[in-house]
C-alpha cells in the first residue's frame, strides 16, 4: 500500500492480507521513507482496538528515527496459537509522527489475518472408510469436563476383498489421558472368536472402536485438536487421519488468605502476609493492592510484589507493608487509632476475581506520656519570643529612613508589558511622604503621592511588606506600557531631614510583534450534533498571545464566539495535553475539541489571536467550512400503561380507568402535541382517566421545516352494567321490638345472629 500524500511514504508487504495455520509465525514487513524536509521520530504499532490479535504479536510497537530522505524497514511478527480458531481477524497498522508531522499523521492501514483450517492429511482409499461419532469441528468442539470420562466411537468399513486388521492411535495427547478398546472380532470364515489389539474385519464388514478420554482434574483450559490415526495391517504405507476438536471450559477458583504479622504499631509500619492459591484451570496474572475502608486514605500501602503470575495449582505469597501517615492523627491516650483496610485484586486478563476479599485493621498505638513535656517547652519558647517581639516593636529606638534599593522589575520591556517598580526603604517608620513621577519622551505625567502620616497607605498595602523595620514594595504599577523612553523618579520626604532623598531610573519599552496564526486545519468536514470538532493550529509570537478566540458563523448568520482560551500567564489547563511547549516562539496544538451550537447547517470556523495589552490586533485566520448535520425527526417511544403503540395500537379501557402515557421525541426545533392534552414537551409522562368520549390518543411531532411524524392509540371504552340495589322491608311495629327503658343508655347494634 502506497501513500504519496504525506511526507511519509509507507509500503506494506503483504499489503492487506496475512494468512497462516495455527502454530505458525507470520511476518509483516513495513518499509518507511521520510520524504519530508526534517528528521522525524516515527511510531509503528498495531491499533489496540484489535484485542483478539494483539496478544499474538510479541512486540506490537516499534519506534524509528529517520533523517530527511532516509528509509528503513520495520517487521511485526504474529505468532498464531495452536488453539486459534479458523476465521478472519481484522487489524490496523498505525504510522504516527506526532512531534514532527502532526498535521499529516497518524496514518491507518487496515488489514486482515486469516487463520486457515488445519488441513487433514487423510489418504482416501476405496478399500476403507471410517467416521467419528460424535462429529466435531472447530466451530463445534467436544466440551471436555475434567476428571470425567467421555467416549468417542470410530466406525470403520472394510471395502477390500481380504480380511484386514486395523489399529487406532491417538497422537498429540498423553497416553494416560485415553484408552482404546477393540471389540471381539468374529471371523465367520474360520468360525473363531478372538480378542486382539486391533479391529479385524471381513471383506465388506463394519466394526466400531471405542476410545475413552479420561481427562485429569488439573487439565488446562483451552482448545485441543488431537489427531486420530488408523493403520491397516494389509497396507502399512496407507495412513488414515482425522482430527478431534476438544474444548476445556475455564474454571476460576482463587483462594485468598490474609495473615497478620505485625498489627499494632507505634513507629514501625504494619506487616501482613497475603497468600494466593490458584485452584482453577487457567493461568492467572493478578495485580495486588490495598486501600482504606474509610473515606480518607490514612496510610500508604506497599505490596511486594505488586503483581503475581500463578500457574495452575500454584501458590504465591505477597508481603503487605502499611505506613501510617498524618502523624497528627495519632491519639495522645487511649486504646489507639484503628485503621481498617481491604485487599484489592485486579486480573490483567480481565478474568473474574473473588467477590469477597480479606479485610484487616491496623492499630496505631497512642503516644507516650513524655511527649507532653515537649509541648510544654514549645509553649515556654513561644512566650519568650512574644516578649522579645514586643520590645523590638515598641521600645527599640528608630533610626532615620534610608532608600536601600530602587529598580524596575525587569531589565527589558516589550510593548504591552507594564513597567513596575521595586524599592526597599530601611527604617520606614520615619517616612512622611513618598512621591513617584515619570516622564515619557520628555513629557511629564501626573505624579503619584503616598502619605505615611497614618502608617502604610491602603493603596500600597497589597504591594508592600514590612520585615525587620524594612519596607519592601514590589510590582508597583506605573501605568507605562506603550513603546518609548521613560524616566522614573522616587522622592522620599522624612520627618526629621530637611532635604528629601531622590533617585532616578531610565527605562525603554520596545515595541512587540503581534501573534499570528501560521496554520489552521480541522480534522472533520462534517459533524453530527453534540460531537466535538477537532482542530489543529500553529501560532507565531506566542509570548505576545493574550487570548485565542474560536469564532463560528452560520450561513447568513452573525459570528458567534465558540471558545476563548486565556494565555495571559501560560497555556490554559484545558490545552495542556493538546499543546506542545512553544519552540522558537511558535505554539503548536493538535486534536483540540471544540463544541458547536446545536443548530445544524454550514459553519465557517476561524481563529482570532488577541495580543496582551496591545492596541493593535492581529488579523483573523483563514476560515474552515464545517457542516453540522441535523438530528432526524423520530418518535423514540410512545406507550400507554407500558404498552407500545407499535405493538398494541388498539386498547380496551373501562370508564374511569387511570392510564399513564409516556413519550420521547427526537429532533431539532420540534413542536410536540398530544391530543387530547395539547402541547407537551419532547419527553414526558401524563396520566388521565378514560371516559366514553375518549376514542383515540394521537402524538404528533413537527419541525420548523414542516416535517412531521405521528403515533396513535385507538381507544374503546366499555361502560360497566348498573348493579341492582336491594330495598329493605319496613317494620310494621318497631315499638314492640324493644321494652321501655327506665334508664337511658347506649345500645350497640351488631349483625343479627344466623
Amino acid at each position: 500500500m502506497l501513500n504519496t500524500i504525506t511526507p511519509l511514504k509507507v509500503i506494506l508487504n503483504p499489503p492487506t492480507r496475512l494468512e497462516g495455520l495455527p502454530g505458525e509465525s507470520i511476518t509483516l514487513h513495513i518499509s518507511l521513507i521520510n520524504q519530508g524536509e526534517q528528521g522525524a521520530t516515527i511510531d509503528v504499532f498495531i491499533d489496540p482496538v484489535a484485542q483478539k490479535l494483539l496478544p499474538w504479536c510479541p512486540s506490537p510497537k516499534k519506534r524509528v528515527a529517520l533523517d530527511p530522505q532516509q528509509a528503513c524497514e520495520v517487521s511485526l511478527l504474529f505468532e498464531i496459537p495452536l488453539e486459534a480458531l479458523p476465521g478472519n481477524y481484522p487489524y490496523t497498522v498505525v504510522v504516527d509522527a506526532p512531534e514532527h508531522y502532526p498535521e499529516d499523521t497518524p496514518i491507518h492501514y487496515p488489514g486482515n489475518l486469516e487463520v486457515l483450517v488445519k488441513e487433514r492429511a487423510t489418504v482416501r482409499s476405496p478399500k476403507l472408510t471410517f467416521s467419528l461419532n460424535p462429529a466435531t469441528s472447530p466451530a463445534q468442539p467436544l466440551i471436555v469436563q475434567p476428571n470425567q470420562t467421555q467416549t468417542l466411537s470410530v466406525t470403520a468399513n472394510n471395502h477390500s476383498s481380504r480380511v484386514d486388521r486395523f489399529r487406532l492411535y491417538c497422537l498429540d495427547l498423553d497416553k494416560t489421558w485415553f484408552t482404546i478398546r477393540y471389540p471381539a472380532n468374529e471371523l465367520s470364515e474360520v468360525g473363531l472368536v478372538s480378542n486382539t489389539d486391533g479391529l479385524e474385519l471381513n471383506p465388506g464388514g463394519q466394526g466400531t472402536i471405542i476410545i475413552e478420554f479420561h481427562y485429569p482434574i488439573d487439565m488446562p483450559a483451552g482448545l485441543y485438536s488431537p489427531t486420530l490415526q488408523l493403520i491397516s495391517d494389509n497396507d502399512l504405507e496407507q495412513v488414515f487421519l482425522d482430527l478431534v476438536y476438544l474444548e476445556v471450559k475455564p474454571k476460576f477458583h482463587l483462594n485468598v488468605e490474609l495473615d497478620t504479622i505485625l498489627g499494632k504499631v507505634s513507629h514501625s509500619p504494619g506487616q501482613y502476609r497475603l497468600t494466593l492459591t490458584n485452584h482453577g484451570n487457567s493461568i492467572r496474572e493478578l495485580a495486588v493492592s490495598a486501600s482504606s475502608r474509610d473515606e480518607t486514605e490514612s496510610c500508604d500501602y506497599v505490596c511486594k510484589p505488586s503483581s503475581v503470575y500463578l500457574l495452575i495449582g500454584e501458590t504465591a505469597t505477597i508481603n503487605l507493608t502499611i505506613y501510617p501517615k498524618h502523624k497528627w492523627r495519632r491519639p495522645f491516650f487511649g486504646y489507639g487509632c484503628e485503621l481498617p483496610f481491604q485487599i484489592n485484586l485486579q486480573d490483567i486478563q480481565a478474568l473474574p476475581t473473588p467477590e469477597k476479599l480479606p479485610m484487616g485493621s491496623l492499630i496505631w498505638k497512642a503516644r507516650p506520656w513524655w511527649q507532653f513535656l515537649l509541648w510544654l517547652l514549645v509553649g515556654v519558647g513561644a512566650l519568650s519570643g512574644l516578649g522579645f517581639l514586643i520590645w523590638f516593636m515598641f521600645f527599640k529606638p528608630t533610626p532615620p529612613p534610608v532608600l536601600a534599593e530602587f529598580k524596575p522589575d525587569s531589565a527589558s520591556y516589550m510593548e504591552g508589558g507594564r513597567v513596575r517598580l521595586n524599592w526597599t526603604i530601611a527604617n520606614w517608620t520615619g517616612l512622611e511622604r513618598l512621591v513617584i513621577s515619570s516622564t515619557k519622551d520628555r513629557t511629564a505625567s501626573t505624579p503619584q503621592v503616598y502619605s505615611f502620616r497614618q502608617g502604610l497607605p491602603i493603596e500600597l498595602s497589597r504591594y508592600c511588606q514590612i520585615r525587620d523595620r524594612n519596607l519592601t514594595c514590589a510590582n508597583i504599577d506605573t501605568g507605562a506600557r506603550l513603546a518609548g523612553k521613560y524616566t522614573f523618579q522616587l522622592q522620599i520626604e522624612t520627618k526629621s531631614a530637611e532635604k528629601p532623598i531622590q533617585q532616578q531610573l531610565d527605562v525603554v519599552i520596545q515595541p512587540k510583534p503581534l501573534p499570528q496564526v501560521a496554520s489552521f486545519v480541522a480534522r472533520q468536514s462534517q459533524l453530527e450534533k453534540r460531537k466535538p470538532l477537532t482542530l489543529n493550529w500553529n501560532i507565531n509570537n506566542f509570548s505576545q498571545l493574550g487570548q485565542l478566540q474560536v469564532i463560528g458563523q452560520l450561513e447568513q448568520g452573525q459570528p458567534t464566539l465558540l471558545k476563548t482560551y486565556d494565555f495571559q500567564k501560560q497555556i490554559p489547563p484545558e490545552l495542556m495535553q493538546q499543546c506542545q511547549t512553544p519552540v522558537n516562539e511558535t505554539l503548536s496544538c493538535t486534536n483540540v475539541n471544540i463544541g458547536l451550537p446545536t443548530k445544524p447547517g454550514n459553519y465557517a470556523i476561524s481563529l482570532q489571536p488577541v495580543s496582551k495589552g496591545s492596541q493593535k490586533q492581529s488579523s483573523l485566520s483563514k476560515t474552515i467550512q464545517v457542516q453540522l448535520k441535523a438530528t432526524p425527526l423520530q418518535i423514540i417511544n410512545f406507550t400507554l400503561n407500558n404498552q407500545s403503540s407499535e405493538v398494541n395500537p388498539s386498547m380496551f379501557l373501562k370508564v374511569g380507568q387511570v392510564v399513564t402515557l409516556n413519550w420521547q421525541v427526537q429532533g431539532d426545533d420540534i413542536k410536540v402535541k398530544l391530543e387530547p392534552l395539547g402541547d407537551v414537551p419532547a419527553r414526558g409522562s401524563r396520566t388521565l382517566k378514560a371516559t366514553t368520549n375518549l376514542s383515540e390518543i394521537i402524538l404528533t411531532a413537527e419541525t420548523a421545516q414542516g416535517q412531521s411524524v405521528k403515533r396513535a392509540f385507538l381507544i374503546q371504552v366499555d361502560t360497566p352494567a348498573p348493579i341492582p340495589i336491594a330495598t329493605p322491608k319496613p317494620l310494621q311495629n318497631p315499638s314492640n321490638l324493644l321494652p321501655p327503658l327506665s334508664n337511658p343508655r347506649t345500645l350497640q347494634i351488631g349483625k343479627p345472629k344466623q
